[in-house]
């Protein structure tokens, strides 16, 4: 998700090394609560279809007081259930739930570090305050306040909910193809490229190149074009390719994006 909501944050290391993460606002937080929502309601009536079967099963039995045990049984497990889904799938998946990894979010601790099982129960327990009055009201209310994201729960845990890196420039260069696509650049056939020019394109090349793309969804197309011109011209010379090519400035550097991306976007 693409949410105005999201935010930078630099964290130090205990190493004294700058780490930079988008967190999560409340819309992707949201969705991936949503879908272990879901999760849990399936587990949640699974449950409550057992109760209903043993309560039915022993039935004026000899055990006079089986309702209440059931009934007891029955809260214990339900707890269990829907706090422990929590903490053990953040615990033990590197601290995403499943609903979190379908949406590329990660628990971290404030220093960048990996969650800690101690911070995991404890942001978990306040997950009970963050839920009131209803529909985590107060959950999410925090982290629109927050100028990291924050839910009680994560103030007192010392954690932040961030995007994943790869998620993020996955997203990212599906929105580029489709501003490509919407653009209808004309099919530029390029000569072969040797692999000791590959070579020769620098960080430095690849930025200038991924600077102009991604321009692509919000500049006009005289503008793009304009810019395109001397950056196209650059790599034709560099790469040893017919000058005419390089005509079609815009068409050029989307093909030559498309095809060098896969050395630089890991």
């Amino acid at each position: 998700m693409n949410e105005p909501l999201d935010r930078e944050v630099t964290v130090v290391t205990p190493e004294q090394v700058q780490l930079q993460f988008q967190t999560a606002g409340i819309g992707s937080r949201a969705a991936a609560h949503l879908l272990d929502s879901v999760i849990l309601i399936f587990v949640n009536v699974l449950l409550f279809v057992f109760v209903i079967l043993v309560s039915r099963l022993y039935s004026g039995s000899w055990l006079p007081d089986l309702a209440d045990y059931l009934l007891a049984i029955t809260i214990v497990l339900w707890i269990v259930l829907n706090l422990g889904y929590f903490v053990c799938s953040e615990a033990f998946m590197g601290g995403q739930t499943l609903g979190k990894r379908w949406l590329g979010l990660r628990v971290i601790q404030n220093n960048g570090q990996s969650a800690t099982l101690l911070s995991i129960i404890i942001r978990n327990l306040f997950r009970l305050l963050d839920v009131m009055p209803l529909f985590y009201f107060v959950g999410m209310l925090s982290i629109f306040l927050s100028s990291k994201d924050k839910r009680i729960g994560d103030m007192v845990a010392g954690t932040l909910v961030v995007v994943e890196a790869r998620f993020e420039r996955i997203k990212r260069r599906k929105q580029l193809e489709k501003a490509i696509a919407r653009k209808n650049y004309p099919e530029i056939v390029m000569g072969h490229i040797e692999e000791a020019m590959r070579q020769g394109i620098t960080a430095k090349d690849w930025q200038l190149l991924q600077a102009w793309i991604e321009r692509v969804p919000t500049m006009s197309d005289a503008r793009l074009a304009e810019l395109a011109a001397p950056i196209a011209h650059y790599f034709a010379e560099k790469l040893e390719q017919d000058s005419a090519i390089a005509q079609d400035a815009s068409a050029f550097l989307v093909k030559l994006y498309e095809t060098l991306r896969e050395d630089w976007e890991v």
